[in-house]
């Protein structure tokens, strides 16, 4: 299995442009940018390249950040505003080589239908995360039964839910049991937040070995908080067995 760099929570004391070099660095190949559209598309292509790193994910534009806004997809009154993001995501998706990622919940199902069918067209994986409200309150996905319901709704295989750990286990515990029990609707990535080896709610040992067993062909996305720019801060990927 290996192991992608997520440059929303690694390397946060450089500019994003300067985080491709650090990753290279410490001997990364993949890299996930969460937001990268500070930046154009094709200068991040070429700093990508420039170190043999490939792009496996990027998120959709969330809208006005510092307002407050957490994405779009769940708003009634901002369905043109998405149709704009979406396409921004797709133009960014397809520069960076990302091909093969009524009631609020109402709106919510209908933009990600839209969305898992605009990017299947691209040859794009869709992926929607549920993530914990108290890392980010006012978050619409806020569990994972909810998004379980969503793929069930928008029916469309292109359409998965990204697993992450840190989340899942904020959210509902029992991580091992969530994984095998969807292992068919998700892809895949406590307390601190920092490298997997340290000190933690979460036995990575165990959780590593079930994953290669579910799906060897996942790939890990390192969203954690790195302490160090050094190799300790990747010494677990050689410690579970994974790579880069």
């Amino acid at each position: 299995m290996k192991v992608a760099a997520n440059f929303g929570t690694m390397f946060t004391n450089v500019p994003l442009i300067e985080r491709y070099a650090k990753a290279a660095k410490l001997g990364f190949k993949l890299v996930e940018v969460p937001f990268p559209y500070s930046v154009d598309a094709e200068v991040l292509k070429r700093e990508a390249d420039k170190y043999n790193l490939k792009h496996v994910l990027i998120n959709g534009p969330p809208g006005n950040f510092e307002a407050g806004e957490r994405g779009l997809a769940a708003l009634a009154s901002e369905k043109d505003r998405f149709l704009d993001s979406l396409e921004t995501a797709v133009k960014y998706a397809k520069v960076l080589g990302l091909t093969k990622e009524p009631s609020a919940f109402q709106v919510f199902v209908e933009h990600v239908r839209i969305a898992a069918e605009r990017f299947a067209k691209e040859g794009i994986e869709c992926l929607i995360e549920p993530i914990n409200g108290y890392t980010i309150p006012g978050y619409f996905l806020n569990s994972l039964s909810q998004a379980i319901q969503v793929l069930e709704l928008v029916n469309n295989p292109n359409l998965k839910i990204m697993f992450d750990f840190f989340h899942i286990q904020q959210i509902s515990g029992q991580l091992t049991h969530e994984i095998t029990k969807f292992v068919s609707k998700i892809v895949s990535q406590v307390p601190k937040r920092d490298e997997p080896h340290k000190p933690g709610e979460i036995d990575h040992a165990y959780v590593f070995n079930l994953l290669k067993q579910v799906n060897p062909n996942w790939i890990i996305g390192a969203e954690y908080v790195n302490t160090s720019e050094t190799e300790d801060t990747v010494a677990w990927v050689k410690k579970y067995g994974l790579e880069f």
